[in-house]
């Protein structure tokens, strides 16, 4: 049985949002100045490295991120190898074939964006016509290997034509090293009261 860790490292170099702060780790207390233990805070985006976007993020009265039923995070998932444009496309969704699928992650050139460490607008984000296409296929949980599903000027939009409809997205997977096909997901997020998203630990398990 072969596990696949898709999360990103957090660290101050970490490579994040357009518009994001550096994580910041702050060193409260450290056994090297003659305190009793190390003892460290966090100062960063709920959107950070690998993380999990609730519905709350764009939508006024969504669910936040504690509310989420678990078992999104938790069961068989597809992940799926798209030769993309400029954008994933709802003719991309239908030549994968996912019909049945619950969770799908995607694989792209973005793969390769996120070794660069620092962001890059060319990433191939989904089309508002893609994320319409996934929500009628039912898909639940809607991966990518980038730092965000939308382009950075076309956020509203496309987060809203997954989120509208409960589809949960999971950004920031690192799938270079994972080859397409089906495994078990693992990726449920940080427990953080009233919040518009949460860092996730995400894990893939081959399927026996």
């Amino acid at each position: 049985m072969k596990l696949y860790d898709i999360s990103l490292t957090l660290s101050a170099q970490s490579i994040r949002w357009v518009t994001a702060q550096p994580l910041e780790l702050i060193e409260r207390k450290r056994m090297r100045r003659g305190d009793t233990n190390n003892s460290s805070s966090v100062h960063t985006s709920v959107h950070a490295g690998t993380h999990v976007d609730a519905p709350f993020h764009f939508v006024p009265d969504g669910i936040t991120i504690e509310s989420l039923p678990l078992e999104t995070f938790i069961g068989p998932a597809r992940v799926c190898a798209v030769n993309a444009g400029s954008h994933i496309t709802a003719s991309d969704v239908e030549r994968a074939q996912l019909a049945g699928e619950t969770r799908v992650l995607f694989k792209t050139r973005n793969s390769n964006l996120l070794k660069k460490g620092e962001y890059d607008a060319a990433f191939a984000p989904f089309s508002v016509d893609a994320a319409e296409a996934l929500v009628k296929l039912g898909v639940k949980l809607v991966g990518l290997d980038y730092l965000s599903a939308a382009a950075a000027d076309e956020q509203v939009p496309v987060h809203r034509a997954f989120l509208d409809h409960g589809v949960i997205l999971l950004e920031g997977v690192e799938l270079s090293e994972v080859p397409p096909g089906r495994y078990e997901l693992f990726c449920p997020p940080v427990k953080l009261a009233g919040s518009d998203g949460a860092p996730c630990r995400a894990v893939l398990r081959e399927l026996s």
